[in-house]
């Protein structure tokens, strides 16, 4: 069974991925800061890298997606990865099927960790995911 552990923050060794081992020990890591993803509207540039991002994910098992809290909310690595997920919402869905846990890294404001694992409900049951967990500190 294949873990991917898709980290949505700036930094690549920081909090939030230091959480992923309160759920599983042994997990490939995509860092959303190290590819070239572009805004929905934007995503046909040549340099786009968006497609290997997806190709993880359709080879994975599970899914845990990870951000820490900035201004509030989630960060806009993890917003531009929710808004390019609709490419695949009616065509070829890489993320039907799968298990997916969300780690919120930060606690403040309180309501923020309410408001993003809304979110991800809301895009699980879109997309045929398992919502599992929500994993904070």
């Amino acid at each position: 069974m294949t873990t991917l552990f898709i980290n949505c923050s700036k930094d690549k060794h920081g909090l939030t991925e230091s959480l992923v081992s309160d759920i599983t020990t042994e997990y490939e890591t995509v860092n959303l800061v190290d590819y070239r993803i572009y805004p929905l509207g934007q995503e046909n540039r040549s340099d786009d890298e968006f497609h290997e991002v997806i190709s993880k994910i359709d080879n994975a098992d599970d899914l845990i997606i990870g951000t820490p809290v900035y201004w509030s909310s989630m960060s806009a690595y993890m917003k531009i990865l929710i808004d390019r997920m609709t490419t695949f919402l009616h065509d070829g869905n890489p993320f039907v099927g799968k298990p997916l846990s969300i780690i919120i890294d930060g606690s403040m404001p309180d309501d923020a960790i309410e408001h993003i694992t809304h979110v991800w409900n809301h895009i699980a049951k879109r997309y045929g995911m398992t919502y599992e967990k929500t994993i904070t500190n």
